[in-house]
This record gives structure tokens, sequence and C-alpha cells, in this order.
């Protein structure tokens, strides 16, 4: 089973966590890291040490911005770690509710990247409405 971290800029990654929560009971296997006022050495030692706990497991990190320092700071650490490491950004709670689900099914982490995603996808509700009714017209 994969585990998850979820990194931001200032209190978002816990705030994410806590919603998750909310909705789905304890997220055992989800971390939250934020980079806040300490700054980015206090961050980059505790990404650091979530990695090292992990070492030959998979872990997905879930970041706010590319090229944020949250994500240029996993990607520094991804060379070195010993196991399987991806980061996805634009992080959004629906992608964070749906790498959990897809982590409690016991999914490797490679195949449902494509439906964690998906799942991020902003949508108006034009958009949803348009979609229902040209499915209603293929029935």
């Amino acid at each position: 089973m994969y585990k998850i971290i979820v990194a931001s800029h200032g209190p978002m990654a816990e705030g994410m966590k806590k919603s998750l929560e909310f909705v789905m009971g304890p997220a055992e296997n989800v971390t939250a890291l934020c980079l806040d006022e300490e700054g980015i050495s206090k961050f980059s030692k505790e990404a650091k040490r979530l990695l090292d706990e992990q070492d030959t497991e998979e872990v997905l990190v879930m970041v706010d911005f590319l090229f944020g320092s949250p994500f240029n700071e996993f990607s520094k650490l991804a060379a070195g770690y010993a196991g399987k490491m991806e980061i996805i950004t634009g992080v959004n709670l629906p992608a964070l509710v749906e790498a959990v689900n897809c982590q409690e099914d016991g999914s490797s982490m490679e195949t449902v990247i494509p439906q964690i995603k998906e799942a991020a996808v902003m949508k108006t509700l034009r958009e949803i409405l348009a979609e229902e009714e040209s499915g209603d017209d293929d029935e």
C-alpha cells in the first residue's frame, strides 16, 4: 500500500487532511506537511524524515504548486529515495479522496495516478449538465 504525503505552502495540507477525515474518517496513511513561517530548512528536514520512515514503500506526494517550494524539496529528495515515489501537483480535495479510496482498495500507486488526476479536474455546473444531457441521448 502506498503512503500519501500532502504538502503545501501554509496550513492548507493540514486543512485538507482534516476535511478528508471529516468525509472519510481517520486517514492513518496520509501525512500533512506544511511550509510555515519557520522556513524551508525545517520543511526540508521534516520531508526527509517522512521519506526516511517510508524508505522501501511507495509514496505519493501531493503538492499545491508545480515548482513551488514543497514540489522542489520533494523533487530533490526523490533522487535518493529507495522506493517508488511520485509527485502530483495541484492537489485538491477530490483528488485526495480518490487517492485514499484507491489506497484502501490496495491498488498500486502507478495504476491509480490517472484516476487521481481525473478526479482533480475542475468542472462547472453547466459542463456537468451538458455531459449528462449528451449521455441521455445515447440511451
